[in-house]
């Protein structure tokens, strides 16, 4: 898969393309450090800058508002638009900063686009660019320039929300400081952001600082910003992960067969103004009583971000939850800030379960879900997330995670697998059908494989999700971030494209499957489609446990029916039935089959 990489990158979907819901659970979306985000930075040094808007909008800023209806304001109330249900009757609580009670600067694109045009979607809202900056600041005689906010914001659909610094108010140099919330969903109050602007303000006798977004909907809030220098031999582990296998994919549960020697990676800062040497992170599983390592030392120069790598692996042999510990050091130098040197985590070895996303047992923590692409909606489509096989094996069930939306209920869902063949993904197999239940909204479902799916080790898979479409597309569940191209989907054209700033979707290949081989259907024990990929016929193969009545139609794209065969009788046994295909056209279609009154799809691709 990988020289594919930059082949479909003009195929990218972003996250304002599928359909999301809100989460209020607490989220893991990225290694955890002690305290909210942004907070372990204690800042040790006295701040050379301050502004807490004590005296309202500071002389001598500007403000830039290219639309003319949504500038930033001095305020005591939180926001005022139309997603709180308030509307222009009240505002929303004002931010939870340490000087609140004195004001605080707001951007409210929410309210800005519901008072002018009273819309209750975004469907015909604008962006509405919207920045404020300071007047010039002396940063002469400090070799590291710390910036310090503290904000709270609803996070909008990826729009980016930037801090930028410049030294002649003319060339500027962004920071993203969004913080990599999940779409549609509130950061902490406050959320402490802190900001590295050593390589652009130490030592300048000029610096401006500008505040802002070009966003759609929801608010933005800020006060107490502060500029000190940087701790003394201050270093902060910035990620910390891990990978196995040739493509070191990150993975947070992991099957017997599929374990492998696992690797360390760590990113670390240089939060000061000069450089510091021998730079190194220490990794301990479950407190070091399992495995203790380092990784190599790397000499990091102001503000430089890189990563290192653990000059020793870890290999499984047990099954359980295991704690990751990742501390970053300095050999000879004593770190005068030690709160943000530490990340952890957790992983599970499982008996059977391969899964990308970090949730638990009880799916709490899930960032939202995904339902359809733009464009595609009440339309087949499929979602998952790419896994490689370490050793050979069968997959026997995929486990599926549905949203709690009531519109769930009653919808038609699948599991399947796909590998890469060095140029497309190609069909390996497809579970039996689901239809949702009440009880399943907001759980994992398991559905199996009518017969276990073979992959081999040195594939490239990816375990999706999928429907058929219909009046309203179910939901599945999605979880933390992960890499570029580790989320691929399709739509009802049977294109595939990867999802760019993804989150894993809850599709896990489960490799010893309760329900396998336990499940007896009272008519029909099997059924299967092949050759597939077809070209001039394909065989539905029917075992049967009683005599039953059968029927085959067989749909395109777009659900219309292409072919069909009567319904004739059959008793106990294996059944073969031909269909011809030599005059389809190249493409995807769906093999309906229907046993006295139960229906089962088979995904069939035309070539």
């Amino acid at each position: 898969m990988k020289k594919l990489y930059t082949l479909l990158a003009c195929f990218i979907f972003g996250g304002v393309l599928y359909a999301q819901e809100n989460s209020t659970a607490e989220t893991k979306a990225e290694p955890t450090r002690p305290g909210l985000h942004g907070d372990y930075y204690q800042e040790r040094a006295t701040p050379f800058w301050t502004e807490d808007f004590g005296n309202g909008f500071p002389a001598g800023w500007a403000i830039m508002d290219s639309s003319g209806i949504c500038p930033w304001r001095y305020s005591f109330d939180g926001s005022w638009g139309y997603y709180s249900n308030t509307g222009e009757n009240s505002g929303d609580a004002p931010i939870s900063s340490t000087t609140n009670g004195n004001g605080f600067l707001i951007c409210d694109n929410d309210s800005a686009n519901h008072v002018n045009y009273g819309q209750p979607s975004g469907t015909t809202y604008q962006y509405l660019s919207s920045y404020f900056g300071t007047s010039a600041i002396d940063c002469s005689g400090h070799s590291s320039v710390i910036l310090r906010f503290e904000q709270m914001y609803r996070y909008n659909n990826g729009v980016p929300m930037f801090v930028q610094v410049s030294t002649d108010s003319s060339v500027w140099t962004s920071f993203d400081v969004s913080g990599g919330l999940a779409n549609n969903t509130v950061s902490a109050d406050p959320d402490v952001e802190i900001v590295n602007l050593s390589s652009i303000a130490s030592n300048q006798p000029t610096v401006y600082l500008r505040f802002g977004w070009s966003a759609r909907v929801y608010y933005w809030m800020i006060d107490d910003l502060s500029l000190s220098d940087a701790d003394p031999n201050d270093v902060s582990l910035e990620s910390a992960y891990w990978g196995a296998g040739a493509y070191q994919y990150q993975h947070y549960k992991i099957p017997t067969t599929q374990w492998s020697p696992i690797t360390f990676y760590g990113a670390m800062t240089n939060n000061t103004g000069n450089t510091i040497n021998n730079v190194y992170f220490d990794i301990d599983v479950n407190s070091g009583a399992v495995f203790s390592g380092t990784s190599n030392t790397m000499n990091l120069a102001p503000t430089q971000l890189d990563t290192v790598t653990s000059t020793t692996d870890w290999t499984p042999s047990a099954v359980g939850f295991f704690d990751f510990t990742f501390t970053a050091d300095i050999q000879g130098l004593t770190d005068s800030n030690l709160t943000n040197n530490t990340l952890t985590d957790q992983i599970e070895m499982t008996d059977g379960v391969y899964a990308m996303d970090n949730l638990p047992a009880d799916l709490s923590g899930s960032t939202g879900s995904i339902g359809n692409w733009s464009g595609n909606s009440g339309m087949t489509f499929g979602i998952g997330n790419v896994h490689e096989i370490i050793a050979n094996d069968e997959i026997e069930c995929v486990d599926i995670g549905l949203s709690s939306h009531a519109t769930n209920e009653g919808q038609i869902i699948y599991g399947a697998v796909y590998f890469w063949d060095g140029s497309d993904w190609v069909w390996l197999g497809q579970t039996n059908d689901y239809v949702v239940q009440n009880s399943d909204l907001g759980s994992l479902v398991q559905i199996a494989f009518p017969n276990p799916v073979p992959v081999t080790a040195g594939q490239e898979v990816v375990v999706v999700a999928g429907h058929y479409g219909g009046t309203d597309d179910p939901r599945f569940l999605m979880a933390q971030p992960v890499a570029n191209q580790m989320v691929w989907g399709f739509d009802a054209g049977g294109s595939w494209y990867w999802l760019s700033s993804p989150r894993a979707v809850v599709a896990r290949a489960n490799f010893a499957c309760i329900a396998a081989g336990t499940e007896e259907l009272t008519s029909v024990s099997a059924i299967s489609c092949y050759p597939n990929p077809a070209k001039d016929l394909v065989n539905v193969e029917i075992e049967l446990a009683e005599a039953s009545n059968i029927g085959i139609k067989v749909y395109d794209i777009n659900g219309r029916l292409v072919k069909e065969r009567e319904s004739v009788e059959l008793g106990v046994g294996n059944h073969v039935i031909q269909l011809n295909t030599d005059k389809f056209e190249a493409g995807t279609y769906t093999v309906e089959v229907t046993v006295n009154d139960t229906k089962t799809r088979e995904i069939l691709v035309v070539e």
